[in-house]
């Protein structure tokens, strides 16, 4: 298999655009639980990055991260197959509730973390 076959087809090579976001978010997680750990030792040795070279690779990582979420949540109508009284439910309807979960979770997690905030 030749090196650029990704690149030959516009399928394949979103396929591999999405597969690559799990490298910068990897990155990141790593990054956050390197935090955790230094805000564990105390207020007083804690200062959140706030660099702008940080800010861009985390919303670069955040963009990755919808991107990846959005193509998940898309392929729900295929994964899933559910029936209701023996009809199957479209895949559309499947497809609709994922993302209305989607936004019901990242609501609540975003009041939470407003709370928290305040």
């Amino acid at each position: 298999m030749a090196a650029g076959w990704w690149m030959r087809k516009g399928n394949y090579f979103w396929y591999m655009v999405r597969e690559f976001t799990a490298l910068p978010l990897a990155l990141w997680l790593l990054w956050l639980l390197y935090e955790i750990q230094r805000a564990g030792r105390g207020a007083s040795g804690f200062y959140p990055p706030s660099s702008t070279p940080f800010i861009v690779f985390s919303v670069v990582c955040l963009l990755f991260a919808l991107y990846h979420s959005f193509t998940f949540l898309r392929l729900a109508g295929v994964i899933l197959h559910f029936k209701v009284l023996d009809k199957p439910v479209p895949s559309g309807l499947i497809v609709a509730s994922q993302f209305g979960a989607w936004l019901v979770a990242s609501i609540v997690i975003g009041a939470v973390l407003i709370g928290f905030g305040r």
